[in-house]
């Protein structure tokens, strides 16, 4: 009886993904300098997910006070906050009708409830806690998330999800989540800017999804000095908007949890309970992060109020808010753990309104997802620093005890063999626990190695041409010249998973959590160039990269992180007439998340400054992206010519 062996690849990326109900490794605090170590990579790694870079942050946030009224011994100010060029935030400014001095400020983003910021909800009240902080003696400002309110309907919440649109958006850093971290900092920066704040004394707190922004803001932004995101914050619930998600947010193991440990030592309350993914804070989240505190010394500045009660912002967690606000904001003297609510009434929901129309009256009023794409382009076109422009691309390079080898012809016939289909290496890296498989020969002494990367259809396309490799590739193995032809991530069937990998990447949010086949690829390229040196003693100095038209912006993409990073041999690729200042055709090509968040080539020039490559079918229009040492031509070569160049460089 024939049983088919139904098991799953080795390469475990073809079917390992993380998603925003994984289960995240909480993190571990060994020591104060340590973290502070870490604190620094995790803080980068969210500002470079966000997409805002220093355009971004330059741009002035332009407010404007639309309409006053009293209430009940308050003031409440209507806002419009341009953030961006044609980006307004709408907001309401609740503040004492005669305060002494300065006021202590408290921010408001709410959750994904329609109209919050207007409606007082049952259990989820933005206008209660806003007015109740003003009753105490703060000031506090409510703002409507992207798309949720009568007047804040400029541009989609859930936009940019699919397809084209999101891959376009993903390689340009831009998503909900970076333009709503934007609101909060720009908002921030506008009332900062008046002279009734005072700015040494500012708090955050949000529900559910205006908790994902809270942890955020004050992890980014050290001006919040005080944090209290409700019924949000899980090691196992990442937040499942795209709102809360920016692409390649959560690699390398950062949850929530991570990011909201940025925010220490300074006060953070966690308000949870029984009733959604905030069940387990009190053993969990918020054990571990009170591990931190107990590093700094504070271990009095956080905790946990938590409720038998469904997901929730309800009148007796608002009521310890007051409280936690009002002592580390107002009054330290406070010992009472609970400031009662206000029975007053709030505010009118059409008073509360800033306009009476779902876009703000200004010319420049982006409406549009292509007018979005076009504006937030403009802001990202210059280059980032070279530390920055490495770090986008999240590559790294293997470390020896990394290399994992699961097969391979052994030393004394691959050193005797001059014939690339006798000799084969399965291998990978045990951190990834990644399969890939290569047929080699090893170079004589002082001779250079060429990687040879090609787009193959399949293996068996790989097999015939490693059996009979081309008239190039023979001179250079009968010179002396070592070779190694790689079949990449992707590039072997895997009948029982690619449909399912396949719906994977196509969702929404799984850019968030995991590298696309592109990234792997580059990887794989990494990791061939570590097995090189560790395995066949080919020193990545030793090493040229060749790589042909479909393959050649991937492997030019790894070619630069690898100057970056060691001593690294010449480069000589095709691009296949692309247009490398078409995001599309990136996403085709070399599907990176972030890449052209500075400038695509340009940005990553600056990594290989020294290096030496020859590259050919660059359109006219594009040769002036690349380094001027560089060999640049528009007419298109084929591998032999790219292995001809290759060997002059």
């Amino acid at each position: 009886m024939n049983i088919r062996d139904a098991s799953l690849p080795n390469d475990a990326r073809l079917y390992a993904f993380r998603h925003y109900q994984s289960v995240f490794p909480l993190p571990e605090w060994p020591s104060l300098a340590q973290w502070r170590r870490d604190r620094q990579r995790i803080r980068k790694h969210l500002w470079l997910c966000s997409g805002l870079n220093e355009q971004t942050s330059a741009f002035k946030a332009r407010g404007r006070v639309v309409k006053t009224f009293d209430h009940d011994g308050l003031i409440v100010e209507n806002i419009s906050i341009e953030t961006l060029p044609g980006l307004y935030v709408q907001g309401n400014l609740y503040r004492p009708k005669a305060p002494k001095g300065k006021l202590p400020l408290v921010l408001n983003p709410h959750g994904h409830g329609m109209f919050s910021r207007t409606v007082p909800m049952n259990g989820f009240s933005v206008p209660h806690r806003a007015m109740n902080q003003a009753l105490n003696g703060l000031a506090a400002f409510a703002w409507s998330m992207i798309a949720h309110d009568k007047d804040s309907m400029q541009i989609e919440h859930r936009a940019l999800l699919q397809g084209d649109e999101k891959r376009i958006c993903n390689l340009l850093g831009l998503s909900t989540f970076g333009l709503q971290l934007n609101n909060s900092i720009k908002v921030l920066d506008y009332l900062c800017s008046r002279d009734d704040i005072d700015t040494r004394r500012i708090g955050c707190t949000g529900e559910s999804g205006g908790g994902t922004q809270t942890y955020y803001l004050a992890a980014i932004d050290d001006r919040v000095n005080v944090a209290a995101p409700a019924v949000m914050l899980s090691g196992h619930f990442q937040g499942g908007c795209v709102c809360e998600n920016a692409p390649l947010l959560h690699l390398h193991g950062y949850s929530t949890v991570h990011y909201a440990a940025l925010i220490a030592p300074r006060p953070l309350l966690l308000p949870a309970c029984t009733g959604d993914w905030t069940h387990h804070a009190r053993e969990r989240e918020f054990a571990s992060l009170r591990d931190l505190y107990r590093l700094y010394g504070k271990e009095d500045a956080i905790d946990c109020f938590y409720q038998d009660e469904r997901h929730n912002y309800n009148r007796a967690t608002r009521e310890r808010v007051y409280a936690w606000m009002v002592r580390w904001l107002k009054d330290p003297t406070l010992t009472d753990k609970r400031v009662p609510e206000s029975e007053k009434s709030v505010p009118a929901t059409e008073k509360l309104l800033v306009f009476n129309t779902p876009v703000p009256p200004r010319k420049n009023a982006i409406t549009t997802q292509d007018g979005l794409i076009r504006m937030w382009t403009r802001l990202h076109a210059k280059p980032d620093s070279p530390d920055n422009a490495a770090r986008m691309l999240n590559l790294d390079m293997p470390a020896k005890a990394d290399i994992l080898v699961r097969n391979m012809t052994p030393r004394y016939a691959y050193r005797a063999s001059k014939k690339p289909a006798q000799n084969t290496i399965t291998y990978g890296r045990f951190s990834e626990s990644s399969s890939l498989v290569c047929r080699f020969v090893v170079a004589d002494p002082g001779k250079r190695c060429f990687l040879i990367v090609r787009n193959w259809k399949d293996e068996a396309q790989w097999r015939k041409a490693t059996g009979r490799p081309s008239k190039a590739v023979h001179e250079l193995i009968e010179n002396g010249n070592g070779v190694l032809m790689p079949l990449l991530f992707g590039q072997q069937s895997a009948p029982f998973v690619d449909p399912y990998r396949a719906a994977i990447e196509e969702s929404y949010l799984a850019t968030s959590f995991n590298k696309t086949t592109h990234m792997h690829q580059a990887g794989d390229i990494l990791t061939t160039v570590g097995l090189a040196a560790t395995e066949l003693r080919a020193p990545s100095s030793s090493l040229a990269i060749v790589a042909d038209r479909d393959m050649s912006l991937l492997a030019f993409i790894a070619w630069a992180f690898l100057c970056s990073q060691t001593e690294i041999g010449p480069f000589a690729g095709d691009m296949g007439g692309m247009d490398l200042r078409d995001s599309s055709a990136w996403a085709k090509r070399a599907y990176f998340p972030l890449i052209l968040r500075a400038g695509g080539i340009k940005d990553l020039a600056q990594l290989c400054k020294g290096g030496k490559a020859s590259i050919s079918g660059v359109p006219a229009a594009c040769r002036s992206l690349f380094p001027r040492g560089f060999k640049v031509v528009e007419q298109p070569s084929g591998l032999e010519a790219l292995i001809s160049a290759a060997k002059d460089l």
